[in-house]
């Protein structure tokens, strides 16, 4: 299978690993300790303090937060979520390979030519319990650490309406030393609100909040559509993106392959189903022409600012990224190109500038 990187593959390979074998071990000593901390606190809330209708199910809600306790077994109800999550940082690398930043494109003072920045910073949407934010935080350079790998991230913020989950993944973020001081230092942030929270709140400041990667991996096909829609909500990310910067995110096809993998086998009854029962709906599934013509129609609305279309130099500069991946047992996640139709995929879209 034909590679999107080629000088970066092994750096990019090496930080997957390293990932993975942080996770692991982290993961491994701490889910007890985790599962008997959520029996004491609150029930989960939806938070919100904003007036902008939200785009959360109560019902998605309430069913995800119901498995904070098991979000860092790598062997639980969240499994493969853990093992694609390398995945999700080597599109990120291949995303930014063929789009890079609006201010990728000037020198700074002191970078020798061609060497990369850990510059970007990252907000991530929709992040439960924090799998794929805390293993982008454990690649911010420390003093201890100084390397860039591919994603090359400076800082990131990390939204869920779940207060549980929040809780969890704070919780479990403090266990590492490094993921602990970027969190003091404010490089690493979880947010306990909705997207549509953070909207109303730059917009009442004086300064626009904007980010270089926004990302939402599994999450585009749980928005409740009694008060939002995909269109809605990914016009709303889009305005948090910076001109040059990616919206990437993952979701899955509405086909028969993805109705038969995803909603019959994959939530079957123990020892085949890998999920909950109830954690997927076949009628929200979402296919890849129809992310990418919402996407446009999300980047003309956003140039004006209104609902109404602005003009097709909306578009000019903007660049669309799909792969399909597929899970190979005994290999784990795979991009598999061509296979975008047939369930998961990875999709992004680069921002004029």
């Amino acid at each position: 299978m034909p590679k999107l990187l080629t000088s970066s593959d092994t750096a990019l390979k090496s930080s997957g690993a390293t990932t993975s074998r942080f996770l692991i071990s982290f993961e491994t000593q701490t889910t007890r300790t985790l599962t008997s901390f959520l029996r004491t606190t609150t029930p989960h809330r939806l938070h919100s303090t904003g007036t902008a209708p939200s785009s959360v199910s109560a019902d998605e809600l309430s069913h995800f937060s119901a498995l904070a306790s098991s979000w860092w077994d790598p062997m639980g109800p969240s499994r493969v979520l853990h093992l694609m999550n390398p995945l999700r940082h080597e599109f990120i690398a291949s995303c930014l390979a063929e789009g890079p930043p609006m201010h990728d494109q000037q020198q700074q003072p002191g970078q020798l030519q061609g060497q990369e920045q850990a510059n970007l910073h990252y907000l991530d949407v929709g992040c439960g319990g924090g799998i794929f934010a805390e293993s982008l935080a454990r690649t911010i350079p420390s003093k201890e650490n100084k390397t860039v790998t591919p994603t090359r991230t400076a800082s990131i913020t990390a939204l869920d309406p779940s207060s549980t989950l929040i809780q969890i993944a704070r919780e479990h973020a403090r266990i590492d030393p490094t993921v602990d001081t970027h969190l003091r230092t404010g490089w690493f942030s979880y947010q306990n609100r909705t997207l549509e929270d953070l909207i109303e709140s730059s917009s009442d400041s004086s300064e626009k909040k904007q980010f270089d990667i926004v990302t939402l991996f599994e999450v585009l096909e749980h928005i409740d559509p009694s008060t939002s829609s995909p269109l809605a909500f990914l016009t709303n990310c889009l305005r948090l993106v910076k001109p040059g910067g990616w919206l990437v995110g993952s979701t899955i096809a509405r086909s028969f392959p993805s109705f038969l993998v995803n909603q019959v086998i994959a939530e079957a009854p123990w020892p085949i189903g890998v999920v909950p029962r109830g954690t997927h709906e076949w009628s929200k599934f979402v296919n890849p022409d129809e992310v990418k013509a919402w996407v446009q129609e999300g980047l003309m609305r956003g140039r004006d600012g209104t609902a109404e279309k602005a003009g097709s130099e909306a578009l000019q500069g903007s660049m669309w990224k799909c792969e399909g991946v597929m899970y190979f047992p005994g290999l784990g996640w795979e991009i598999v190109k061509g296979s975008e139709d047939w369930g998961n995929y990875f999709w992004a879209v680069r921002k004029g500038v």
